[in-house]
C-alpha cells in the first residue's frame, strides 16, 4: 500500500501513464537496433561522422562490400553477418559500406570527420579492443601491452617479437613475459639483451599465437597477442606468386608485391579494393613473407581453384549465388569464376561507393590533432608533444624515433598553436556512444519496473473500489 501511495499524483491518471509507457518502451528499445545477435555484435555508433577512407585504406583497412540498405539497422546487420566486418558506414543516400579496420592486429581507421547525414557503427569486439576512451585523470590506469603487428614468414625464418611500444600511463613497466599460447608445433624462444624482446626460431608451416604480458610497478598487468603465420607451399603461391592485382576501384595507393622471376619485391599501384594476397604495405613485410621463393615454385604451384560446389564455403572463399564457392582473391578480377557471375556483379557499385568516400574533404587539422600518441617500434628516446582532444591540451610522450604519426610535435607551443580548439567530439576518443547501450539497458529496466508497479497499483485500486452489493453494481451499469 505504501508503494502505491508514494506514487502520488501518478495514480491520478494511471491509464494515461500506462499508455505513455507502452508507447515509449518500444521506441526506447529501438534506439539500439536488432535482437540478441545485434546486442552481441554492436559496440557503438555515432551519427554525423564519416571515416577518412583514403587514410584508412592507405594504412591497410579493407573495403569488403557495399550495398543499398533500407535502414541503419539493415546496414549494421550486414556488418554483423560478415565475420571480417568490424565497421559499417551508412551514407545519406542509403549506401552501406562494410570495412575491416584491423590490419595485422592493429586498428587502422584512426581518422574521422564530422559530416551531416553519415552514420558509423562498430562491432563490440573492435570497440572493446581499440576504441574505449582511456581512463581520465584521477583514475588508476592499467598498463597497455603492445606486442607489435602480426607477421607472415617462410618456414625456417627466425623472428624477433618485442613489446617496446607497451606503456604504463603514469607508471612504469617492471616485467615483460612472452609465452606461446597456441601452435601447430614447438619452437625455441630465447631472451635478448632487451627485457621486452624474445627471439623465436624453429618455425614450421602453421599458425603460432604468442602472448605478451606486461606488469607495472603496482602489480597491474595487461596482455596482447601476436600471430605468426608460417606459410605452406600452397599459401606461398597466393602470397608470393600471384600476379599484381589493381582491383576494380580506381584510386591510387602504392603497394609492394613479390616478383618471383627476379626474387625481389617491387612497387605497384593498387586501386583501393579487392586486392589479392600479393599486396603488402611495405617492402619489409613483402620480403619477410616471400624471401627465397623462386619462379620454379610457380611452375609447381596449382592455381586457385575456380568454382567448387557441394561443400560448405570456408573462410577466404566467396559464396556464389548458387551456393558454390570461389577463392576470394579471384573476386573482381574481370573473369567470371561463379557460373552465375556473382563474383563480378557488385564490383562496379563498389568502385562508385569507394570513389564517393575518398573524395570527401577532410579537415586535416582536426584529423591530425585527434590521432593517439604513437611511440613507434624504434628504441631511441625523444620527448615529443601530442594533443589530447579530450583534455584539450598538449602532453608529452616518449617517441622511439621512427614510424611517427601526424600528432607528434617537437615543442609544446607548436602543438598548442596547431591544435587549438580541437575537441574530442571530432576524434576517435569520444567517437562511439558505446555508453548509450548501458544507459538504454538501465532505462529499459527502470521503465519495466515502473510499468509493473503502476499496473499493480492500478488494478489493486480498481479492485478495492469495486462495488460489493447488487444495488451498487446496477447503479454503475446505468451510468
Amino acid at each position: 500500500m505504501s508503494t502505491c501511495l508514494s506514487l502520488g499524483s501518478v495514480l491520478v491518471y494511471p491509464m494515461r501513464l500506462l499508455v505513455l509507457l507502452l508507447v515509449l518502451l518500444p521506441l526506447l528499445v529501438a534506439v539500439r537496433r536488432g535482437g540478441a545477435a545485434d546486442a552481441y555484435c554492436s559496440g557503438g555508433y555515432r551519427a554525423d561522422f564519416v571515416l577518412d577512407t583514403e587514410d584508412a585504406v592507405k594504412q591497410g583497412a579493407v573495403l569488403l562490400a557495399t550495398a543499398h540498405a533500407q535502414s541503419s539497422d539493415e546496414c549494421e546487420g550486414a556488418c554483423c553477418e560478415d565475420p571480417l566486418c568490424n565497421l559499417a558506414l551508412m551514407e545519406p543516400n542509403g549506401a552501406c559500406a562494410l570495412f575491416d579496420c584491423v590490419y595485422r592486429n592493429r586498428f587502422v581507421c584512426n581518422r574521422f570527420q564530422g559530416r551531416s547525414g553519415y552514420q558509423t557503427y562498430v562491432t563490440k569486439a573492435l570497440y572493446q579492443t581499440y576504441l574505449k576512451a582511456p581512463p581520465r585523470k584521477g583514475e588508476q590506469r592499467p598498463p597497455i601491452a603492445v606486442g607489435g603487428r602480426d607477421l607472415v614468414v617462410q618456414p625456417g625464418e627466425t623472428v624477433v617479437l618485442n613489446g617496446i611500444e607497451s606503456h604504463a600511463p603514469g607508471n612504469e613497466i617492471k616485467d615483460y613475459s612472452w609465452t606461446l599460447k597456441r601452435a601447430n608445433g614447438t619452437v625455441t624462444m630465447e631472451k635478448t639483451e632487451y627485457p621486452d624482446q624474445v627471439r623465436v626460431s624453429g618455425l614450421q608451416s602453421g599458425s603460432y599465437w604468442f602472448q605478451l604480458t606486461v606488469t607495472d610497478s603496482h602489480g597491474n598487468s595487461a596482455t596482447d597477442e601476436v600471430l605468426v603465420q608460417v606459410l605452406t607451399p600452397e599459401q606461398s603461391s597466393l602470397f608470393c606468386l600471384a600476379a599484381p592485382k589493381v582491383g576494380p576501384c580506381r584510386a591510387s595507393f602504392t603497394r609492394w608485391r613479390y616478383d618471383a622471376v627476379f626474387g625481389i619485391c617491387r612497387t605497384f599501384t593498387f586501386g583501393g579494393c579487392k586486392g589479392n594476397y600479393n599486396n603488402f604495405l611495405s617492402a619489409e613485410a613483402c620480403e619477410a613473407a616471400c624471401r627465397g621463393i623462386t619462379a620454379a615454385l610457380e611452375r609447381n604451384a596449382p592455381p586457385p581453384v575456380a568454382e567448387v560446389c557441394g561443400s560448405t564455403c570456408r573462410p577466404g572463399q566467396l559464396v556464389c549465388d548458387s551456393s558454390c564457392c570461389v577463392h576470394k582473391s579471384l573476386e573482381c578480377d574481370g573473369v567470371k569464376q561463379c557460373v552465375d557471375g556473382a563474383d563480378e556483379s557488385g564490383c562496379s557499385k563498389l568502385n562508385q561507393t569507394f570513389n564517393r568516400l575518398v573524395e570527401i574533404e577532410v579537415d586535416e587539422k582536426k584529423a591530425r590533432c585527434t590521432l593517439p600518441p604513437h611511440t613507434g617500434p624504434c628504441r631511441a628516446s625523444f620527448t615529443r608533444w601530442f594533443y589530447d582532444p579530450l583534455d584539450q591540451n598538449c602532453q608529452s610522450f616518449t617517441f622511439g624515433g621512427c614510424d611517427a604519426n601526424d600528432n607528434n610535435y617537437d615543442q609544446k607551443h607548436v602543438c598548442e598553436e596547431s591544435c587549438q580548439g580541437v575537441t574530442g567530439e571530432t576524434g576517435v576518443g569520444l567517437f562511439f556512444c558505446a555508453g548509450s547501450i548501458a544507459v538504454i539497458v538501465v532505462l529499459t529496466v527502470a521503465l519495466l519496473a515502473l510499468l509493473t508497479v503502476v499496473s499493480y497499483c492500478y488494478f489493486k485500486r480498481k479492485r478495492n473500489n469495486a462495488p460489493t452489493s447488487p444495488t451498487e453494481t446496477q447503479g454503475l451499469n446505468r451510468d
